[in-house]
């Protein structure tokens, strides 16, 4: 079998167990950063390529109005099954962006990848069969759920919105968005504090 066969193989693999857990995906959205910054506010996050079909979550340009445009557009997939938390912060699920290619259609789920050497972890879209578990909360602001880490907590599940612009280099130099890890502010002193807001298209 051909190399090229056997990446075919194993991408359309990762594809159907990302379909077979996730089998609910919403209508196509955009991403909008919310900062009080006013030059970044009101941006829309582009698809951008970080290395072989992975791609980083870039700063794109102010959206006037929703846009169809591929790099542009992401769907949230859930389970069929979705486990019950409280409605205001939302049900957890993939952020899947579609790679489009000359004989293909690959969905990739978002994933954050760490640096031990940094406080700042990068969202990438991968074909994998797992993304990182995200939620939409009432507002349609992207978060991340979670108890307080490795300390004993009741079990109660809170929303995070540790989101942030960055300039990084995940594979090129990119200004990108970016997820603190912890309470405390990220070490790259480019980080602007922002929020994530989906926009139906």
């Amino acid at each position: 079998m051909r190399p090229s066969s056997i990446i075919a193989s194993i991408l359309a693999l990762g594809t159907t167990q990302i379909t077979a857990q996730f089998l609910n995906a919403s209508a196509p959205f955009n991403l909008i950063v919310l900062s009080d910054n006013s030059t970044i506010n009101g941006s829309a996050l582009t698809a951008c390529h970080e290395g072989a079909a992975i791609e980083g979550l870039c700063l794109g340009g102010i959206l006037s109005k929703p846009t169809d445009i591929s790099y542009e557009t992401y769907t949230f997939n859930i389970s069929s099954s979705p486990v019950d938390v409280e409605p205001s912060i939302g049900f957890s699920g993939y952020l899947v962006w579609e790679l489009q290619g000359v004989n293909f259609n690959l969905s990739s789920p978002l994933t954050l990848s760490f640096n031990p050497t940094s406080n700042i972890a990068l969202p990438l879209f991968e074909p994998t069969a797992y993304g990182t578990s995200l939620a939409f909360d009432v507002n349609d602001l992207l978060n991340i759920q979670g108890s307080d880490g490795y300390l004993p907590t009741s079990g109660t599940t809170v929303a995070y919105y540790r989101w942030y612009i960055c300039e990084t280099d995940g594979g090129y130099l990119y200004t990108t968005l970016a997820w603190a890890v912890g309470a405390g502010k990220p070490e790259n002193p480019t980080c602007s504090k922002v929020h994530v807001k989906r926009v139906f298209v």
